[in-house]
């Protein structure tokens, strides 16, 4: 029975162990014709080399990168050499990328406990971007409100800031983190929301506009999945929503709009 206790607790830890990408590599291929981009498209498909395409292969004009995990590095190499497919490595080892990424990030840290400060130059976590939402909403309140528009799949609130100088106005919706492993979208909202803050005032285009129309910014469409790209595994996409009937977790919902949604 002890055994048995044993075996659960080491597969709970292992569900929750966070993901490394230990000698994985992206590569960049320049597709030179069409057959090329149809045998680049074939191989997407290939379940059983777990390829990470970062960038599609839909046209000789864009590169086609590539996240190659390590077991899958012969294999992969050996069906473009046949193909006649030149590769240039722009990552040699992943794993070395984001650890200098935490790295960064906890030295950040550091830096504005200490400072008290906010750098919108860096990433932050979920819950650190979410505090810094209620001082915006406090040092800006007669311009800037946080509204919660429901929860995600796992529970967390979606929150959106809410720019408006009051009356009943059209508006413009803004969301940013939607594929939940690009973190530069969501830093990007965050910069952006700060920016029209504290500019407003001293921008006469930024003065016009929110005299005329409010703004709705969701800066974290994509809560659950950011969440999960900070503790478990960095190259995350998806949601984290359940299946029914299958062991594939979440949906991309960049492309889950309802048709016609516009």
């Amino acid at each position: 029975m002890m055994r048995g206790f044993w075996l659960l607790t080491l597969l709970l830890a292992a569900s929750h162990a966070e993901r490394l990408f230990i000698g994985d590599q992206v590569i960049r291929i320049n597709a030179e014709s069409e057959e090329q981009i149809k045998l680049l498209q074939a191989l997407e498909t290939r379940e059983e080399l777990e390829l990470d395409f970062w960038l599609s292969p839909v046209s000789m004009e864009l590169p086609v990168d590539i996240r190659v995990p390590s077991s899958s590095l012969s294999s992969v190499s050996e069906i473009l050499s046949a193909n006649n497919i030149a590769y240039s490595v722009l990552i040699n080892d992943l794993q070395e990328r984001l650890d200098e990424e935490k790295s960064e990030m906890m030295e950040n840290q550091i830096k504005e406990r200490s400072g008290r400060s906010f750098n919108f130059g860096a990433y932050h976590r979920l819950e650190t971007i979410y505090s810094w939402m209620d001082t915006l909403v406090s040092e800006y309140s007669t311009l800037v409100t946080k509204l919660e528009i429901g929860r995600s799949y796992e529970n967390r609130p979606m929150y959106v800031l809410k720019f408006s100088k009051g009356g009943n106005k059209p508006a413009i919706w803004i969301d940013t983190g939607i594929h939940s492993r690009e973190w530069v979208s969501q830093a990007t909202g965050v910069w952006t929301a700060n920016k029209i803050a504290t500019d407003y005032g001293r921008d006469a285009s930024l003065a016009s506009l929110l005299d005329n129309m409010d703004i709705y910014m969701l800066i974290l469409a994509n809560p659950d999945g950011y969440h999960y790209t900070h503790n478990n595994n960095r190259m995350w996409r998806k949601t984290r929503s359940e299946n029914p009937g299958s062991m594939c977790r979440g949906v991309d919902p960049n492309r889950n709009w309802d048709a016609g949604f516009g």
